[in-house]
């Protein structure tokens, strides 16, 4: 049997730890510069950071570890697509 598991939003699923929110937050400038500028803070993995693929694919291979111990003879084969 051949399984395919396609994890939506895999980044979006992956907390961060409450104290590295600071270490991913963003600036959204107010038009005309009004106001000051409206700061955000991600609470869960970002795309497009650098390291974000590598962090899921650990993650990942983390959630499989049980599946691999109980089924050794199983090939599980996880892997990152994306075209942009």
């Amino acid at each position: 049997p051949v399984v395919v598991m396609d994890i939506q939003d895999c980044f979006f699923s992956i907390p961060l730890h409450h104290k590295d929110h600071h270490r991913f937050a963003f600036s959204v400038p107010t038009t005309n510069l009004e106001e000051p500028d409206k700061r955000y803070q991600w609470k869960v993995l970002p795309q497009g950071m650098k390291n974000s693929p590598t962090i899921c694919q650990y993650v990942v291979a983390q959630v499989l570890s049980p599946v691999r111990a109980h089924f050794p003879e199983a090939v599980i084969i996880h892997a990152i697509l994306s075209i942009i």
